[in-house]
């Protein structure tokens, strides 16, 4: 989702017990993984693609395949084991009009010392990352107020940011840098139990309020499906130097980077009659805003986001967006 509006897990250095399950309940990761993190992943750091040549001179890029099979557990991992466990409701019925669920609203903050260390960017013991999430349970239903489980998926992972800079004002531009769409036809955009895998790099420009400068948000998206399940992952991303970036180069307005990590899940509940939306993000817009006022508005447009997406996706239906 929007930066205001995103294992092979690495164990955490903590007492066995806290990854013991409750009674009846099976056993989900809560480690954090090295992917999904506010910080930029370098070029040597993505799997290979020919725009990326230069950048990768000097190093020897990861498998596809594998990377795409880490983040995606990762970030299933997190959503299904770590937040469950670890974010703490901060509201359980917010509104978020049109859209007629309720919206559950949770947050988190995570230290520095959870992270794998190959991922840390700052000193043990402080906190790195804060997070916000929300969950919404719709009717799996093509009416108003709603949307159906193929709405969900076409909006949501389907040409995701694209859609997303059509549902969200504040997103004035996504522009593709590249992508890896061609190298994933060797192996059927399949991993795992995935499919319809698909691997960009995009830059998104977010309308960011006075004092702020409008702002754009390199980042990695990740987006896949199983059956019943979709998930869209964005992980900020180095792209200076990539031919294909055009806002900090010279052929569009130069803008300050900003960053956002997100994970956004979707799952069918109830033999395919509700539909179960979550989103996890930190972002921090940079520049000279301090972080404790960022943090005031990120709440409020994370929840909001949802009444967004239902409102356009009802204007789709009609022929009308």
């Amino acid at each position: 989702m929007a930066a205001a509006s995103s294992a092979a897990a690495q164990p955490l250095s903590q007492p066995p017990s806290q990854n013991i399950p409750l009674q009846g309940q099976a056993a989900a990761p809560t480690a954090l993984g090295k992917y999904v993190r506010m910080r930029h992943l370098q070029a040597s750091e993505l799997p290979a693609h020919p725009d990326l040549a230069r950048l990768q001179s000097s190093s020897t890029p990861p498998d596809l395949q594998q990377f795409l099979a880490d983040v995606l557990e990762e970030a299933e991992a997190f959503m299904t084991g770590y937040l469950p466990r670890k974010f703490k409701v901060k509201s359980s019925s917010k509104s978020s009009p049109p859209a007629t669920a309720a919206v559950e609203l949770l947050s988190h903050e995570i230290s520095a010392v959870d992270i794998p260390k190959e991922a840390r960017m700052a000193a043990a013991g402080s906190t790195v990352e804060t997070w916000f999430a929300r969950t919404s349970v719709h009717e799996n239903a093509a009416k108003d107020g709603t949307a159906s489980w193929e709405e969900f998926d076409r909006g949501l992972r389907a040409y995701h940011s694209q859609h997303e800079m059509e549902y969200t004002p504040d997103v004035q531009d996504a522009h593709l840098v590249l992508s890896w769409h061609e190298a994933m036809d060797s192996f059927g955009q399949r991993v795992g139990g995935w499919e319809d895998v698909g691997m960009s790099v995009v830059e998104m420009v977010h309308h960011i309020p006075p004092p702020l400068n409008d702002r754009v948000f390199p980042e990695l998206v990740i987006t896949a499906r199983k059956a019943e399940e979709l998930v869209v992952v964005q992980i900020p991303v180095e792209i200076k130097g990539m031919a294909g970036a055009a806002y900090n180069s010279n052929k569009t307005r130069k803008l300050q980077d900003g960053m956002y990590c997100s994970i956004e899940r979707a799952e069918l509940l109830d033999a395919g009659a509700k539909v179960k939306w979550q989103m996890a993000t930190a972002s921090d817009a940079k520049g000279v805003l301090p972080m404790w006022m960022q943090k005031m508005g990120v709440p409020g447009a994370v929840v909001k986001d949802v009444g967004l997406f239902i409102g356009w996706n009802a204007k789709k239906r009609q022929g009308k967006a």
